[in-house]
């Protein structure tokens, strides 16, 4: 089914707010595939929104000190697909920078985000997360 502007908009913004809870309660499917590629600790197929809540999230966030800034630098739509190219900003409890660069491939199932692919510098996530 196809994506509208309107609503990749709308998860942009809770991204941006720096509220990924929301953006993923209010827009990723409980079902979700989400893949993170590369080789780093995170890296790995999720198979549902709590898996990678509890496993990925927790663990990153767990790491930092206060949460990610994202910044969406370009949208691509097309059809059931949206692709972000975002960089973001944190801090790690260790006071050292947490500032990446990804790409985020969504595909809407008519409702939500049902699955995500995930690419970002995988060294820089192995760096803050020992």
């Amino acid at each position: 089914m196809q994506i509208t502007r309107n609503y990749v908009d709308n998860a942009i913004q809770l991204l941006e707010i720096g509220d990924i809870d929301q953006f993923l309660v209010n827009c990723v499917a409980e079902n979700v595939q989400w893949i993170i590629t590369g080789s780093s600790v995170l890296a790995g197929v999720y198979t549902s929104r709590i898996e990678f809540i509890n496993t990925a999230i927790s663990r990153l966030k767990s790491s930092l000190d206060g949460g990610i800034q994202w910044r969406v630098n370009n949208v691509i739509i097309d059809g059931s697909f949206a692709v972000l190219e975002m960089t973001s900003k944190a801090v790690s409890k260790k006071g050292e920078p947490y500032n990446n660069q990804y790409v985020w491939i969504l595909e809407f199932d008519g409702k939500m985000f049902h699955k995500v692919r995930v690419y970002f510098d995988d060294v820089l996530v192995d760096k803050i997360i020992k």
